[in-house]
C-alpha cells in the first residue's frame, strides 16, 4: 500500500537502517545495477552506476562495485541489463476522467507514474467533501501514489456556487494526501473572488502549493496571479507564454494531454536558447481512458519532449524532480538520492535510445499490487435526476435573433447572434430534479438528425441535451436518467450509442477496457451524424466550464467570461453581472 501522506519524512529508526546501508555497516533490502543512473539531480546519464534500495527508501547511490558491496544474504537484485533506472514520473496535474479510481492508479502505474496529483473540481460542486474524503480513503488502498488538490471552487452558475462553503472545503487541507489548492481562473480570482481567496490563504499559512488556470493570461495578468498566491500555471500554449510565466517566479507546467497537445509549439522553449528549465514541469491535465489502456500517459509526454529535441535526463527531470519540488515534497520524492523514496522504473534502452514505456515499476522500494475495484457507497449513484422536461425548454424559439455559442474550436466558443432555426437547441438542465434549466443554441457542433445528453460537464450539477428534435432529445434525457449519468446518444426513437457513469454522473463502475469500448461507440456515434469534433464528449463537456473562453451555458443562462455577464437567449437581453 502506498504512503499517501505528503509528510514523506522517514522516521529516526528509518534513518538509522538508511544510514548503516549507506556507510556499508548493513546489507540493503534490494539492490539494482548492471545498467546506467539517469540523475535528474545532475542531468547526467551514469553509466555502470546503481542503487541500493533499504526500508522502501534509497540508501545508496554510486558504481556498482559499491552497490554490490551492499548485497547480503537474501536481498533482491534487479540485473538492468543495460537498461536505464530513472525516478518514477510524478503527474503534476490531470483529471479522473470516467474510469474508476483504481482502474487509474493501475495504468498509472504501468505507465511509470508512481505519483500523480488528481484534481477533485469535477465532484466537487456534485457532491461536496464528502466525496473528497472518499477518494482519499481509496487513495490510501491504491497502486501507486495519489494525493489530491482541493477544487477552488469556481463555477459559472451563481445559484449552486451559493451553495458552498469555503470552510468545509479549508479543513480538508490538512488531511493526509491533499497537497494544495487545485487550478484557480486566474480572471474570477482577478475580479475578487473571497471563497478562492480564502482557499489559497488557507494553503500557503500551511505550506501547501496554489495552482492557477491562466488560459488568455497576458502579462498583468500572471503578474496579478503570482501575487495573489497562486504558485503555477498549466495554460501556457507556447514557449513565449512559458517563458512569461517563468519569468515572474511561476512554475510553469508545459501540457500535453487530452485537452491540449502543446509541446510542439512549448519546445521552442528548449530548442532556441539556454533558459533555465529548473521551474518547468511537465503534465498530461487528463488522459482518456483509451490512451490509459495502451500504456500512455505521462511517460509518453516525456517521449514527446525528447522527440522535441530535450535531453531525455532533462525530460525526466521535467516530470518528477521539478514537479516534486512545486509540491514542496522535492526533498523525498522525485530524485534517486539518499533517504529518498525508491519510487523507480526501468527504462529499456536498445541501439543507445531510451524508450519511456518501463518494463519494470517499483513504489516505495517494491511492485505495486493492483487496486482492489472502486467500490462506491450507493448515494454516489443516485446523482442524475432530471425529472419531467419543462415543455418550454424543448421548444425551438421562433425567428428571430437570438444568442447562440459557436464553436470556433472543439472547446472555445464565442458568442454570436442566431436566426433560431438553424442552430442545434442545447438545453442546461439541474441534476438535482428541481426542473431548473436554460434554453440555449450551439453551432458548430455538426450533429445532424439526433440528440444527446451528457451528465458530465464541468463543474456543474447538470446535464446537457443537444439535438434538433425536441422527441428525441427528451428521449436521450430519459434514458440518462436510467443510466444513473453518463452520455446517451438517440436517433429516429432509439438508442444508437451509451455509455453509463453512474457515479456521481462522471464515472463509470466498469473495467477499463469496457469503459474503453462504451465511450469509444459514443464518440464513433455522435461522428457518424456529423458531429466535427475529434472528441465529441470533452467537447460537450466544456460548454460549461468557467476555464475556456469565452461563452458558456448554465442552467440559468449563458456566462460571457470576460466580464463575468450573465446572458439570456434574446440577443438584446438584459445583462446582469
Amino acid at each position: 500500500m502506498a504512503d499517501v501522506t505528503y509528510h514523506l519524512a522517514p522516521d529516526r529508526n528509518t534513518l538509522r537502517r538508511l544510514r548503516d546501508v549507506a556507510r556499508g555497516a548493513a546489507p540493503a533490502d534490494l539492490v539494482i545495477s548492471g545498467g546506467a543512473l539517469a540523475n535528474v539531480f545532475t542531468g547526467e546519464l551514469q553509466e555502470g552506476w546503481g542503487l541500493a534500495v533499504a526500508a522502501g527508501r534509497v540508501a545508496f547511490v554510486g558504481p556498482d562495485a559499491e552497490v554490490h558491496a551492499r548485497v547480503g544474504e537474501g536481498n533482491g537484485r534487479v540485473d538492468l541489463a543495460g537498461d536505464v533506472v530513472a525516478p518514477g514520473l510524478i503527474e503534476g496535474h490531470t483529471h479522473l476522467t470516467r474510469v474508476r479510481v483504481s482502474d487509474f492508479a493501475d495504468a498509472q502505474v504501468c505507465a511509470g507514474v508512481t505519483t500523480t496529483v488528481v484534481e477533485s473540481m469535477e465532484y466537487a460542486a456534485i457532491l461536496g467533501p464528502e466525496s473528497l474524503r472518499l477518494f482519499l480513503a481509496e487513495a490510501a488502498q491504491t497502486a501507486g501514489r495519489l494525493l489530491y488538490t482541493i477544487s477552488g471552487l469556481i463555477m459559472i452558475d451563481p445559484e449552486q456556487s451559493s451553495r458552498l462553503n469555503a470552510d468545509d472545503w479549508i479543513q480538508l487541507l490538512d488531511s493526509p494526501g491533499v497537497v494544495g489548492v487545485g487550478e484557480i481562473y486566474w480572471a474570477d480570482l482577478l475580479r475578487g473572488h473571497e471563497r478562492s481567496e480564502r482557499l489559497i490563504e488557507a494553503a500557503l499559512a500551511r505550506g501547501l502549493a496554489v495552482s492557477g488556470h491562466g488560459a488568455g493570461a497576458r502579462p498583468a495578468g500572471i503578474n496579478a496571479m503570482a501575487a495573489s498566491g497562486v504558485g503555477s500555471d498549466h495554460e501556457g500554449i507556447d514557449a513565449d507564454d512559458l517563458l512569461q510565466r517563468l519569468r515572474v517566479g511561476l512554475h510553469a507546467l508545459a501540457r500535453h494531454g487530452a485537452t491540449r497537445q502543446d509541446l510542439p509549439a512549448i519546445a521552442h522553449l528548449w530548442q532556441r536558447g539556454a533558459i533555465d528549465l529548473s521551474r518547468l514541469g511537465l503534465v498530461t491535465d487528463g488522459v482518456e481512458p483509451s490512451d490509459l489502456a495502451e500504456g500512455r500517459s505521462l511517460n509518453i509526454v516525456v517521449a514527446k519532449a525528447v522527440e522535441l529535441g530535450l535531453p531525455p535526463v532533462s525530460a525526466l527531470r521535467l516530470a518528477s524532480r521539478n514537479v516534486a519540488e512545486h509540491f514542496g515534497l522535492g526533498r523525498w520524492l522525485g530524485g534517486l538520492g539518499a533517504g529518498m523514496l525508491a519510487d523507480v522504473v526501468v527504462l529499456p534502452r536498445a541501439g543507445g535510445s531510451i524508450g519511456f514505456q518501463p518494463r519494470l515499476v517499483l513504489v516505495s522500494g517494491r511492485r505495486p499490487e493492483p487496486s482492489p475495484p472502486s467500490r462506491y457507497p450507493d448515494w454516489l449513484s443516485q446523482t442524475t435526476r432530471l425529472g419531467v422536461l419543462p415543455a418550454a425548454l424543448l421548444e425551438r424559439p421562433p425567428s428571430g435573433c437570438w444568442r447562440a455559442m459557436e464553436l470556433q474550436t472543439s472547446t472555445v466558443t464565442r458568442e454570436v447572434e442566431s436566426d433560431g432555426r438553424s442552430d442545434l437547441l442545447c438545453l442546461c438542465l439541474g441534476r438535482d430534479g428541481s426542473g431548473r434549466g436554460f434554453r440555449g443554441l450551439l453551432r458548430g457542433f455538426g450533429l445532424r438528425t439526433a440528440a444527446v445528453a451528457i451528465s458530465s460537464p464541468w463543474e456543474l450539477n447538470a446535464a446537457l441535451i443537444v439535438g434538433e428534435a425536441p422527441t428525441e432529445m427528451a428521449l436521450a434525457a430519459r434514458r440518462l436518467e436510467e443510466l444513473g449519468g453518463g452520455v446517451v446518444v438517440t436517433r429516429e426513437g432509439c438508442v444508437e450509442a451509451e455509455y453509463a457513469a453512474p457515479v456521481a454522473g462522471l464515472y463509470s463502475v466498469k473495467p477499463l477496457n469496457e469503459v474503453v469500448s462504451e465511450v469509444a461507440a459514443v464518440n464513433c456515434a455522435m461522428r457518424t451524424l456529423g458531429c466535427t469534433s475529434p472528441n465529441p464528449i470533452l467537447t460537450l463537456e466544456t460548454l460549461t466550464t468557467g476555464a475556456i473562453p469565452f461563452l458558456r451555458i448554465f442552467p440559468g443562462g449563458y456566462r460571457r467570461l470576460r466580464d463575468g455577464a450573465i446572458l439570456g437567449l434574446e440577443w438584446e437581453s438584459t445583462v446582469s453581472v
